[in-house]
């Protein structure tokens, strides 16, 4: 028997139970998706003996009867046929999706995609443990296919769009973070040294006494200015004393610990704080920074030192006193106060 050339007894059977049963009949001819009877010939191939209405007009063409290779290209056939024998081995139902392509009556190949359910049927007096048909049902998921792929393409150009403007959104928060920091150091720092400005230094100074008088730690302050300054204005003009207080802060700042705290006071005057330094150490430092402001900046500086009294003390009364050290100093260099 060949494959074209289908049992005409098994299917007189299938056509005689349609038309014993009415509800049968009904429900094979208005079901909405695709039915079919597939059998498994012996040799391995498949033939279409029976489909309903709904699988005739999806084919557009008659396949009662034909190998289905007959009507679908290689491909699709052979990928059809795979899960016919897996079925038929397994001898139990199995549900998938799969992409089909197929002839229509002009010969146009046609696709779509289909969730197919196929259940195996024995119809073999002899045997009855042998497959002899496939029943199936094969529902059209195209169109959903098709709105879900255009769905994640959506998707994917609204993940760029978002993925951009998160890109922007990150670049304008670092720009705005730099901006910032820019806005704080210009609050922050005097604008010709680049050292803190008195507000600063003050409000920074405030809580290292705080901190000192809490933990009765040393604390120490150093009141200095530039030795002759009014006179290099008058002499070589503002520029000139613009340098000189840049090279003498550049030159402090190089020589200070990290821990200290160096802030302009006022003209040519800086206030530095010496967190856990005493009354000797911090005398030391005094010296030490003279002499490398004159070897380094070539400007003379003098120093006035004053150290916490953690009683009542305040950076106000700390920095007056340093303040009052360094008149004292410039009084003993030169006979009298030389405060430009």
């Amino acid at each position: 028997m060949s494959e074209s050339d289908p049992d005409p007894c098994l299917r007189l059977t299938f056509h005689d139970a349609l038309m014993a049963h009415p509800l049968i009949r009904e429900l094979w001819h208005h079901f909405p998706e695709n039915m079919f009877l597939v059998r498994a010939e012996p040799d391995g191939h498949f033939v279409v003996e029976a489909a309903n209405p709904a699988q005739h007009a999806t084919i557009g063409r008659e396949c009662i009867g034909k190998p289905i290779a007959s009507f679908m290209p290689a491909a699709t056939a052979e990928a059809i046929y795979a899960r016919y024998r897996e079925c038929v081995t397994r001898d139990e139902p199995i549900r998938y999706e799969e992409h089909v392509a197929f002839f229509d009556e002009q010969g146009n190949e046609q696709f779509g995609y289909w969730l197919t359910l196929i259940v195996p049927l024995h119809n073999d007096a002899e045997d009855s443990q042998r497959v002899t048909h496939l029943f199936g049902i094969a529902q059209d998921v195209t169109e959903l296919r098709n709105a879900r792929e255009a769905l994640e393409r959506q998707n994917q150009v609204l993940e760029a769009r978002v993925e951009e403007r998160t890109a922007a959104l990150q670049q304008a928060n670092h720009e705005l973070k730099l901006l910032n920091i820019q806005l704080e150091e210009m609050a922050t720092r005097d604008f010709l040294t680049g050292c803190y400005n008195r507000r600063h230094i003050e409000t920074l100074g405030q809580r290292e006494v705080e901190r000192a008088r809490r933990y009765v730690s040393p604390l120490s302050a150093l009141m200095l200015d530039l030795d002759a300054f009014k006179h290099v204005n008058d002499t070589l003009g503002h520029a000139a004393g613009d340098a000189a207080l840049k090279r003498v802060a550049a030159c402090l700042q190089q020589a200070l610990r990290e821990s200290d705290l160096l802030g302009r006071f006022g003209g040519d005057e800086f206030l530095i704080l010496l967190p856990e330094i005493g009354r000797e150490d911090a005398t030391a430092t005094a010296a030490r920074l003279r002499q490398q402001v004159a070897e380094l900046a070539g400007v003379s500086i003098s120093v006035g030192v004053a150290t916490l009294r953690h009683q009542g003390d305040s950076l106000e009364s700390l920095a007056g006193r340093a303040d009052q050290r360094l008149l004292d100093a410039k009084r003993q260099r030169y006979g009298q106060p030389h405060r430009d």
